[in-house]
């Protein structure tokens, strides 16, 4: 124990605090789901902002806008402030509106290697926590109302209890958080696949996590890891790559059908996947349509940032009997209605030219030694996760989802930043 706590002083002196106090705020962002955390999302946006900036002006970093990816932010931040001149939801958009400011104070400055070091163990650590929820939920509700209750707020999402069919969901307390989370999770533990090579204990974690997302009954989030994982093998392995690639396929089949076969709950996602209801879309096509009407309206910016419950409401729709607050189910068509073609050409253009530069930075890095590939490649997951899931889901839209897509930009201007530094001969 002593020993312990003296590698902890050790770790503390020499670490400066931005680099564990940050990561810190924004993983509490990040886990501030649909539990109590969310009570203080608003305020710790605000400290968040106000910590980045006078760190970076302690520190002198600063960031010079030198790549498309920076300049393309800039460009889709400034049509969001923009937009606020002409939103039909003034007042839903400066509640959200902090948490667009601090994500993009981050952009405005690099960090350094240890910054996301701390902040991937700090995630790792807290992740491996909210898996333990959803196990203990699913074996023992009891002692998981004792151990996590006091983060659940009885939530009744709508003002009416929805039935989650018995999904399983954690310290999340919602079905659809928890599988982004678990994707999050499972963004690491594939890096580290590919990077570090094979060990049992690794591939025994991601069948646990794959298991638990399978609890949650999320079809998309299930299938994005699923796919995630047969393209990371395909273009990341360093050798063999279809082998591996099958055999990873084989292995995930065979473990998940045991995993199915000795927990009810596992086989949620393939009854939703399967089910023939008749609307494989859950009724997102009314959103789509509404948002469409929005756009041919207002086709060239839109009719404002955050506007969209604002206009179905106004257009009779109810959920329940109450007003809608819950989006369009789709980024892109959303981004369309309320910021035009402007802003979903921005953001399309962001996700693909960061993609694009995430993949290429880890390259150059992935013969490091140090723990670089592995945050890149687990950026390079969570940027194709935000975009997938931007096709069924609400991603920017939620504070706990943009801090992803803020983490990453930053992620990719630091080591985009720190090649180039080597390359003149500069270290860090």
């Amino acid at each position: 124990m002593n020993s312990l706590i003296y590698k902890l002083r050790i770790w503390l002196r020499t670490t400066p605090i931005e680099d564990y106090f940050i990561p810190c705020i924004l993983l509490i962002l990040v886990f501030s789901t649909d539990n109590k955390l969310i009570f203080i999302t608003r305020q710790l946006a605000i400290v968040l902002t106000a910590a980045i900036f006078c760190f970076a002006l302690m520190s002198k970093r600063k960031s010079g806008l030198s790549s498309v990816v920076e300049k393309v932010y800039v460009a889709f931040f400034l049509l969001i402030c923009i937009s606020f001149l002409y939103t039909g939801d003034r007042l839903t958009y400066s509640k959200y509106f902090p948490y667009v400011l601090a994500i993009f104070s981050m952009t405005l400055f690099e960090f350094d290697s240890k910054f996301f070091s701390c902040l991937i163990r700090q995630f790792e650590f807290l992740f491996w926590i909210f898996i333990f929820s959803m196990y203990l939920e699913l074996l023992a509700p009891n002692l998981f109302s004792l151990f996590f209750g006091f983060l659940d707020h009885g939530s009744s999402r709508s003002a009416v209890m929805v039935n989650t069919g018995g999904a399983i969901s954690g310290l999340a307390y919602e079905k659809g958080y928890a599988a982004f989370l678990c994707n999050m999770g499972l963004g690491v533990l594939f890096a580290k696949f590919f990077v570090r090579g094979f060990t049992l204990a690794r591939l025994f974690q991601i069948i646990g996590v794959f298991a638990a997302l399978m609890m949650t009954g999320k079809r998309t989030l299930f299938l994005i890891p699923v796919m995630g994982l047969i393209v990371f093998a395909l273009f990341f392995s360093k050798k063999h790559k279809i082998s591996i690639a099958l055999g990873l396929s084989f292995v995930l089949v065979v473990s998940l059908t045991i995993a199915d076969s000795l927990i009810p709950q596992v086989s949620l996602v393939f009854d939703r996947l399967f089910a023939d209801n008749g609307d494989p879309l859950s009724g997102r096509q009314v959103f789509w349509t509404y948002a469409m009407q929005m756009f041919e309206a207002s086709p060239l910016i839109g009719r404002g940032f955050l506007s969209f419950n604002a206009y179905i409401n106004a257009q009779g729709f109810r959920y329940y009997g109450l007003l809608w607050s819950y989006q369009a189910h789709n980024v892109y068509l959303q981004l369309l209605a309320e910021l035009g073609i402007a802003g979903f050409l921005l953001f399309v253009a962001l996700l693909a030219t960061l993609t694009f530069g995430l993949v290429r930075s880890f390259l150059s890095w992935k013969d490091s030694q140090g723990l670089e590939p592995v945050i890149l490649l687990t950026a390079v997951y969570w940027i194709i996760l935000i975009a997938v899931y931007s096709l069924t889901g609400n991603t920017i839209y939620y504070s706990c989802q943009l801090v992803v897509l803020g983490i990453c930009i930053a992620i990719y201007q630091t080591f985009k930043f720190k090649k180039a530094l080597q390359k003149n001969g500069t270290t860090c």
